[in-house]
């Protein structure tokens, strides 16, 4: 099964955490690989600029931690760090400044695979009348991965929406991933799959009680 994009760049994060905190691998341990000077010092050129934009720096050095892992050119690497960077700032623009860095990160992966601004706002508009700390984390992931597994965004993000609007918690979201997964390694359509299982999660969960008009 493979990863989401989420997902591996929480691996790569938890690399960097076990570093020291280490930026753009530029530790003490001569056995690291690391970035080329130039590269370095853009990346970190990168990183600032973020920082001082509000937006979170970890997830852009671990981006340069994935890269080197993979023994990725370390132009691509820079490239992949400028793009994260403007992912996030469209991430930070569509869901406001009270976005916690995880879900930054999670609709940066969105923006990644295509989702709008507007269909991002909308979703978490949605989801913030829920106002948990982290509400949209999984509902992202999970909209990225059936995105990137073909289901059509339309689908997809209506799939994902009606379940956030509806407060499904997030295990419901982790067993509707695994079960598209499925459908979709026997070979159904992307798109049927989402649809039929979508219904079938919505169809456990308690109605929302109704919203009484201001008296």
């Amino acid at each position: 099964m493979r990863s989401s994009v989420v997902v591996r760049l929480a691996w790569a994060m938890l690399i960097v955490g076990s570093a020291g905190g280490a930026r753009a691998q530029s530790g003490t341990s001569g056995e690291s690989p690391k970035l080329p000077p130039a590269a370095e010092a853009a990346v970190n050129r990168i990183a600032d600029s973020a920082r001082t934009r509000g937006l979170p720096t970890d997830p852009l050095f671990a981006k340069v931690a994935e890269g080197l892992l993979k023994n990725a050119d370390p132009s691509r690497i820079v490239d992949a760090v400028r793009g994260l960077a403007r992912e996030l700032d469209v991430a930070r623009q569509s869901l406001g400044s009270g976005a916690s860095s995880a879900e930054l990160v999670a609709a940066a992966s969105l923006v990644h695979v295509g989702v709008t601004p507007s269909q991002l706002k909308h979703l978490s508009e949605v989801g913030s009348e829920h106002g948990t700390p982290n509400r949209l984390v999984m509902p992202f992931t999970v909209l990225a991965d059936l995105v990137a597994r073909h289901v059509s965004t339309d689908v997809a993000l209506s799939s994902i929406e009606t379940l956030v609007e509806r407060g499904a918690p997030d295990a419901q979201f982790a067993t509707l991933r695994t079960a598209i997964e499925r459908d979709i390694a026997s070979g159904a359509r992307p798109d049927v799959a989402a649809q039929a299982r979508s219904a079938a999660v919505l169809r456990t969960l308690e109605p929302r009680p109704a919203t009484r008009p201001p008296e």
